[in-house]
């Protein structure tokens, strides 16, 4: 199915967010996502649906100084 990850569009084949996060290979700690502008709970990560054409956002946050 087809959704916008950060603005772009984006083939997804999985079902959770948590399935995007493991497709990405990203490390969840550090990580936020919103689904339409609502934030996903991390402990809600493995129970939500990624819907066709929804808009997913994954911010992470970056050390530095």
């Amino acid at each position: 199915m087809k959704i916008y990850l950060n603005d772009k569009p984006f083939e997804f084949d999985g079902r959770y967010v948590q399935d995007l996060i493991d497709t990405l290979k990203k490390e969840s700690n550090g990580v936020a996502v919103a689904i339409d502008q609502n934030i996903i709970p991390r402990s809600a990560w493995a129970t939500t649906d990624v819907l066709a054409s929804c808009r997913v956002f994954i911010f992470e946050s970056i050390a530095g100084g």
